[in-house]
């Protein structure tokens, strides 16, 4: 499946046409910014979590502007851990919405909304919110995505709340280069636990396609020992 993911990634590489990508310069932290209006986008995630069970999981997301401001994904997610199958396993929603113009803050904001549903229906429902706050300074970008999370089934839901911290550099239109910070404090039967990720992310773009990897190690005792995520993006 590893390898498929690649070939995939390539072959889509190919057929992209020139349409406007919406580039992410980081694969966990968002920027400022929505899909143009009427302009659709396919991306493309491997995420692998490296720890006591390794477990990779797969993101097709299908993303459209609803509005100049507006935007909304469907994503399909499929998931496989060591030993055993892969399978489809989850489905997810995700709306973004500019709360301002450029430059009329210090930071600019964007609300971030998402739902997502186990296909297994013991599993519980997530839901979550996040503000982007991001800023260009010339060729440097810094985001800052404070985040509260939900997830509830039958019994007692747990929250959860973080923050994810993105600034990287532009060396050319085709290379961007930065670190990413991923902090994670999960609130459930009266105890706290942190999981903490830090690590480089790096963009390429060719043409109006965008490759985006970044790699994080665990900080703490509650993380997994790293996450590896491959982010893939093309115009439609």
């Amino acid at each position: 499946m590893k390898q498929l993911s690649f070939a995939l990634a390539l072959a889509t590489l190919l057929w992209a046409d020139n349409s406007l990508a919406d580039r992410r310069k980081y694969v966990w932290t968002y920027q400022y910014g929505t899909i143009a209006k009427d302009a659709s986008e396919l991306e493309f995630y491997q995420t692998t979590r490296l720890a006591e069970m390794d477990r990779w999981e797969y993101r097709i997301e299908l993303e459209h502007g609803l509005s100049p401001k507006w935007d909304l994904s469907i994503y399909q997610i499929f998931a496989q851990e060591e030993s055993s199958s892969l399978k489809w396993d989850a489905f997810q929603i995700r709306t973004r919405y500019r709360l301002a113009e450029p430059g009329q803050f210090p930071l600019d904001p964007l609300l971030y909304l998402e739902y997502q549903r186990k296909t297994d229906l013991k599993e519980p429902n997530k839901a979550e919110v996040k503000l982007v706050l991001s800023r260009d300074f010339n060729r440097v970008n810094l985001a800052l995505n404070p985040v509260y999370e939900v997830t509830w089934a039958p019994g007692k839901p747990e929250h959860e709340a973080g923050i994810d911290i993105g600034l990287s550099t532009e060396l050319s239109y085709k290379l961007s280069v930065g670190v990413e910070s991923v902090t994670r404090l999960e609130f459930a039967d009266n105890e706290t636990e942190t999981a903490s990720y830090f690590g480089p992310t790096i963009s390429f773009a060719g043409g109006e396609v965008y490759y985006s990897v970044g790699y994080v190690w665990g900080l703490t005792d509650e993380s997994d020992d790293a996450r590896v995520r491959f982010l893939l993006g093309v115009g439609l």
